[in-house]
């Protein structure tokens, strides 16, 4: 009795064994199969820095560590990229500080996460070299070139009113894009071209021109990223990711300025030299988005609201978040 006592007792041990053992297994494989990748849609431009760290292949080796795939979608300008937050299409993106505004001024409500170093240089007007023109003053009564809306145009309002002028004392011409300006300008349609990096560069490299005045002390020249506002309610850690190495790869590039120019060279289809030239006049760096950021994108608004370029005022601070906690270490936070 007690050796068939000991066989059954073998024989429950055994089972027990292996049920425990299939229940583990079992447990392994629920794990594993609740672990399913994500997705993370990033909206970018030729020709910064969302496209230099897309170039660097940085991005995507970290968030494959947290089982993230990235998919990126190239946009032609910064409204069509913010277009794409509020439809779904992307979650994360870039755009300039005059697109931001006018997105949210239509009833957007993608959500400002940080914003690049302030590039003051990167926006310009400018004459020709044999211009009689040689200040703001000068502008009275002749046809300004800027693109409605864009960098250029808020810069010529600041540098008007500096000189106690305003946009009724010159003729303002707009153009859609820099290659329409600049046929614009070298033809003689226009006296003066405001005009922005790298493409401000490349007619530097190409034409004689003077620069007359460009946006220190007058505009911050901002790049700004956004989120949708459901990826920032329910992906704090995916966006903290994507700023510390955004800032990586900007501390790469504030030190590597040739291989920029030629990444970036490679994607604008543009010599590679004039793009050095513009690099070398910018810091690159992510910042969050603290007061001053807000103040600059707030008085923005507001001269274009005051130029009647959208029928009511907006507050930046509505589409913005007070203490968020995406910031990573690696970007300071004022």
């Amino acid at each position: 009795m007690r050796t068939k006592a000991k066989w059954i007792y073998g024989l429950i041990t055994v089972l027990l064994v292996g049920l425990l053992a299939a229940c583990g297994a079992e447990e392994s494989s629920s794990k594993s199969s609740d672990a399913k990748e994500t997705v993370v849609k990033i909206g970018y431009q030729k020709g910064n820095t969302l496209n230099i760290l897309k170039a660097r292949g940085t991005l995507e080796k970290r968030l494959e560590k947290e089982n993230i795939k990235v998919e990126w979608s190239e946009f032609p300008i910064g409204t069509a990229l913010l277009e794409g937050l509020n439809t779904g299409a992307i979650d994360f993106g870039h755009a300039s500080d005059a697109n931001g505004v006018f997105s949210q001024a239509s009833g957007k409500t993608s959500v400002y996460v940080a914003s690049d170093t302030p590039y003051p240089k990167g926006v310009a007007l400018v004459v020709k070299d044999n211009s009689p023109i040689k200040t703001v003053k000068d502008f009275k009564g002749k046809k300004i070139g800027v693109t409605k809306g864009g960098n250029m145009h808020y810069l010529l309002v600041k540098a008007l009113e500096k000189e106690g002028l305003s946009i009724d004392d010159v003729k303002p011409i707009y153009y859609k894009d820099a290659a329409e300006g600049r046929v614009a300008f070298e033809s003689g349609e226009i006296d003066v071209i405001g005009t922005w990096d790298p493409f401000l560069a490349v007619l530097e490299s190409s034409t004689s021109t003077r620069t007359i005045v460009n946006g220190e002390n007058l505009t911050q020249n901002r790049t700004f990223y956004f989120v949708s506002e459901k990826f920032v309610n329910n992906n704090p850690n995916t966006i903290k990711i994507i700023l510390d190495e955004l800032q990586k790869s900007d501390e790469w590039a504030n030190t590597h300025t040739k291989e920029v120019a030629t990444i970036l060279s490679k994607e604008l289809k543009l010599d590679a030299k004039p793009l050095e030239v513009a690099n070398g006049r910018r810091e690159f760096g992510v910042l969050s988005i603290d007061e001053e950021a807000v103040k600059a994108q707030q008085n923005l608004a507001d001269t274009f609201y005051d130029l009647k370029l959208f029928p009511e005022p907006i507050d930046i601070k509505k589409v913005t978040k007070k203490n968020p906690d995406w910031y990573p270490e690696s970007v300071v936070i004022k």
